[in-house]
């Protein structure tokens, strides 16, 4: 598995396996369970991995505690957050674009980190692996379920679903162009030695890739996003700050995020409560989606600066 802790390891699998069962035995359950799970994902563990980007700049840029330091990262962090609004609100297709490829090299960093040699050595740079391990997590997520993941990016891009069909290609075929090029780099890369922890590698790509699948585009993100990614991510935001002498616990993180998880959770619920208002409930997961995506980007400029301090 791509955890190095063996406890993370085994809540992962166990809740892997656990919803590709129910998804196989109980397909209707699954189904009625999913929108639930994507929130309680969200909200209790997505949301706040990228609360303490504060506390994280504050150690990757020597920030002070001064009006000066305080302006230049929460401005900076704004500015981008704005910019990804106003892409989304006057260009929603170049939204979605902008957030589908960040959301790939994000994702496949995030999990090959670990398993990549430091050194750098092998046939594939790491950059083409973030690449491809992101492409398959999208895509697998894409089109696992074009039933269920169509509407909501249509509804986000604000085109007919019909369109969205006619420039999508079979989601057989989608899943075959994104598993083949994975598969390849797998061969090479294990083959030349460049993977480390080769079985868990292995094992960790058929979870991951029957959770995506079997348990259907929003279960599987909601797993994948808090075990896999934000879970992972808060256990490189703890080696990252014991490599500077300090200590951050599990309660003390989730202490240091509070302040802009309630943030978040504030706006998503104004953002619930305008949709039930309007009679746009349906449209929620989608406006859901949008807000992480606005989040992303800026998240992203930090953590990788953590991944290139960390592993220089």
């Amino acid at each position: 598995m791509r955890h190095a802790s063996a406890l993370l390891r085994t809540v992962t699998v166990c809740a892997g396996l656990l919803f590709v069962l129910l998804a196989l035995a109980f397909p209707g359950w699954n189904a009625l369970l999913a929108p639930w799970v994507v929130l309680a994902a969200v909200f209790l563990i997505g949301i706040p991995h990228g609360a303490i980007d504060h506390v994280m700049a504050a150690e990757l840029y020597r920030l002070h505690a001064t009006l000066k330091d305080y302006l230049l990262f929460y401005g900076g962090y704004l500015i981008l957050m704005l910019l990804v609004g106003a892409l989304w609100y006057f260009l929603p297709v170049g939204g979605m674009i902008l957030f589908l490829s960040i959301s790939i090299y994000h994702f496949g960093q995030a999990d090959m980190e670990d398993f990549l040699r430091v050194d750098g050595g092998g046939p594939l740079p790491a950059p083409v692996w973030h690449v491809v391990r992101g492409l398959l997590i999208i895509g697998l997520i894409v089109f696992s379920d074009s039933g269920v993941t169509y509407p909501i990016l249509a509804e986000a891009m604000r085109i007919p679903e019909a369109g969205l069909d006619s420039i999508l290609p079979v989601p057989a075929y989608g899943i075959a162009v994104v598993t083949g090029p994975y598969v390849l780099a797998a061969i090479a890369s294990l083959a030349a030695g460049q993977i480390v922890r080769p079985w868990h590698f292995l094992l960790d790509s058929l979870l991951l890739g029957l959770v995506l699948v079997v348990s259907g585009p929003l279960t599987g993100f909601a797993l994948y996003f808090a075990l896999w990614h934000s879970a992972g991510h808060i256990r490189e935001m703890q080696r990252f700050f014991r490599s500077r002498g300090k200590r951050l616990t599990l309660p003390a993180f989730y202490w240091k995020a509070a302040p802009f998880t309630l943030v978040s959770l504030a706006g998503l619920a104004l953002l619930a409560g305008i949709n039930r208002a309007f009679g746009l409930e349906e449209q929620f997961l989608s406006l859901m989606f949008i807000l992480i995506s606005v989040l992303t980007l800026p998240h992203m400029v930090i953590v990788d600066r953590m991944y290139r301090e960390t592993y220089a």
